[in-house]
């Protein structure tokens, strides 16, 4: 049986691929990694509500590379590196904190766009407007443009 380097590459269930790839060529899985992201960085851009959502997007990027952060840093811990552990583990703890702030931001964000002022029913640029019913009757909102 032929031994793996240790630069072999596993990517999504692919049989592994010995050795570094063709000059100026990035890995499969790099490549597919960066088009997710821009793909799903993207959907939160356009649409209703796309400042949100964009913000909930970059946040989560930001917690999941802070995560990972921390878990490196944390895997260092008992080796020789320990000042490298803890700018990692430090570093991956804040990119976490402020990934989670932003999500937490984009929600207020979108509740607060979500009032009566810009309702979910209505596109951005209309706005909802109680129709009184006469008396007896059950007022109700309309989408009016906005002025």
């Amino acid at each position: 049986m032929k031994e793996r380097s240790a630069r072999t590459l596993l990517c999504a269930g692919r049989r592994p691929q010995a050795g570094p790839p063709a000059r100026g060529e990035p890995p499969r899985c790099r490549r597919f990694s960066g088009l997710a992201l821009v793909l799903l960085l993207g959907a939160g851009c356009v649409g209703r509500h796309a400042g949100a959502r964009t913000l909930a997007s970059l946040g989560a990027v930001a917690v999941g590379a802070g995560s990972a952060s921390w878990a490196a840093g944390e895997g260092l811990e008992g080796g020789s590196h320990p000042s490298a552990s803890r700018a990692l583990t430090g570093t991956g703890f804040v990119a976490v904190a402020v990934g989670l702030a932003a999500i937490v931001a984009a929600g207020g964000w979108m509740a607060a766009a979500v009032a009566c002022e810009a309702d979910p029913d209505c596109p951005e640029e209309e706005t909802c407007r109680e129709v009184p019913a006469p008396p007896g009757g059950v007022p109700y909102k309309q989408c009016v443009p906005r002025s």
